[in-house]
C-alpha cells in the first residue's frame, strides 16, 4: 500500500522524493530513452491519498488524491523534479453531486487565496476585474482564459465551464487547475464523477514552456524580445476590450518573468 500522504517540493532531488515517499523502483519509476525520469505515487480510488506540497508560507495539501508523478530531465540535472502532476477529486469517492463539486473547490480556492495564492494572468491575456474575467472567459472563443482564483461561481455558471482552468503563483511556483466531469451525467439532482487535474512548476519552466527546444540554448537572446511581443498583444487585446465595455486592472501584479542568472 502506497503512503497516506506523499510530499512534494519544487525542484527537489528524485532520491529525495523516493525516499521520502516510499517510492517502489519497479512500479513508481519510469525512465524513459530520451532522458525523462517519472517519479509516482499512486493511490486506489477507494482508498485515496494526500499530497502535501511543501513552498513555506504558501504550503497545503491536495485532498483525495489518485496519483502525483515528478518529472525529472537528466539533461539539467540541478532543477532536481521540476514539474509536479496530481490528479484526484473533491470527494473520497469517484460520485459527487454537481453542487457538492462546486462547493468544496470554491472552498479548496478560498484556503489557497488565504494562503497567499494569487491569480496568474498570461503575458499576453489581457487583465480584467475578477467579474469581468469569469465573463469573459466563458466566451466560446476564450477557454483557454483563466478564471480568478476569487471568482463567485453559482451552480449555473459552474455548469457553464468545460475547458477553462485556474492558474495561480505564490513565491517561485506556478499552478493550473483544471477539472473534468462526466458529460453524460450533467442532471443537477443526481451525482456525476469529476475529475481534478494539478500542475506545479516554477517561473523558469513557465518561461521554457514558451521556447522551443533549439530557442532555449538563446533564451538569454529570444526570451526578453519575445516577452516584449506577448505584452504588447496584452496590451492590444485591452485596447479591443476597453472599446467593446470592458475595464482593464492596471493594478493587478504578476510574477516578474526574467531568466534565471
Amino acid at each position: 500500500m502506497p503512503i497516506t500522504q506523499a510530499v512534494i517540493e519544487l525542484n527537489m532531488s528524485p532520491e529525495k522524493f523516493a525516499s521520502a515517499n516510499q517510492v517502489d523502483p519497479k512500479r513508481g519509476i519510469d525512465r524513459q530513452p530520451a532522458g525523462l525520469d517519472f517519479y509516482s505515487v499512486e493511490w486506489p480510488s477507494t482508498a485515496r491519498g494526500q499530497v502535501f506540497l511543501e513552498h513555506g508560507p504558501y504550503s497545503f495539501v491536495f485532498p483525495n488524491t489518485l496519483r502525483v508523478t515528478g518529472t525529472y530531465d537528466h539533461a539539467v540535472p540541478n532543477d532536481g523534479i521540476y514539474v509536479f502532476r496530481i490528479t484526484g477529486g473533491m470527494a473520497t469517492q469517484s460520485d459527487i453531486y454537481h453542487d457538492e463539486a462546486r462547493l468544496r473547490f470554491l472552498e479548496f480556492l478560498a484556503m489557497l487565496k488565504q494562503k497567499g495564492w494569487r491569480t496568474f494572468i498570461n503575458l499576453e491575456d489581457p487583465r480584467l476585474p475578477t467579474h469581468q474575467a469569469l465573463h469573459y472567459a466563458l466566451q466560446e472563443d476564450n477557454i483557454l482564459y483563466s478564471v480568478p482564483i476569487d471568482a463567485e461561481i453559482d451552480l449555473n455558471t459552474w455548469m457553464q465551464i468545460k475547458a477553462n482552468d485556474w492558474r495561480m503563483y505564490a513565491g517561485d511556483a506556478i499552478m493550473k487547475i483544471g477539472f473534468r466531469r462526466d458529460t453524460s451525467r450533467l442532471d443537477l439532482d443526481k451525482p456525476s464523477a469529476y475529475l481534478f487535474s494539478y500542475e506545479i512548476y516554477n517561473r523558469q519552466q513557465l518561461i521554457r514552456e514558451h521556447l522551443s527546444f533549439e530557442e532555449q540554448k538563446q533564451a538569454a537572446q529570444i526570451w526578453p524580445e519575445l516577452k516584449l511581443e506577448l505584452e504588447e498583444k496584452r496590451l492590444q487585446k485591452e485596447a479591443l476590450l476597453e472599446l467593446q465595455g470592458y475595464h482593464i486592472d492596471r493594478s493587478y501584479v504578476g510574477p516578474e518573468l526574467n531568466l534565471a542568472q
